[in-house]
């Protein structure tokens, strides 16, 4: 039978390991919240070492890669355009004019 101090010391140790997993890939990525000009509210997830960028908006999730950009940050994938430029954003959507984001 195995002693219970052997059980929470297996408990505490792997709390531990998976905390600092945790706090491992925190660091790795970037979190911000957008208002845009047409009411969009966005929220991005943006993970450097990948290039590329997580999206929520309107209720949907988007990955888009990161692509070259000679100012700023372009991530852009099947007609979704996310351009960071400091604290400003333009997005740009299929059917839809351009819109400018600001961060939160």
């Amino acid at each position: 039978m195995i002693r219970l101090d052997l059980v929470s010391k297996i408990l505490v140790s792997t709390i531990l390991s998976l905390s600092l997993i945790s706090a491992a890939s925190a660091q790795q990525s970037i979190f911000a919240t957008y208002a845009c000009d047409d009411g969009t509210p966005l929220s991005v997830v943006f993970f450097p070492k990948e290039k590329n960028l997580r999206m929520q908006m309107s209720g949907r999730s988007y990955s888009l890669p990161q692509r070259l950009s000679a100012d700023g940050g372009r991530y852009a994938k099947s007609g979704v355009s996310f351009w960071v430029k400091g604290q400003q954003a333009t997005l740009k959507r299929p059917k839809t004019k351009p819109t400018i984001c600001r961060a939160q």
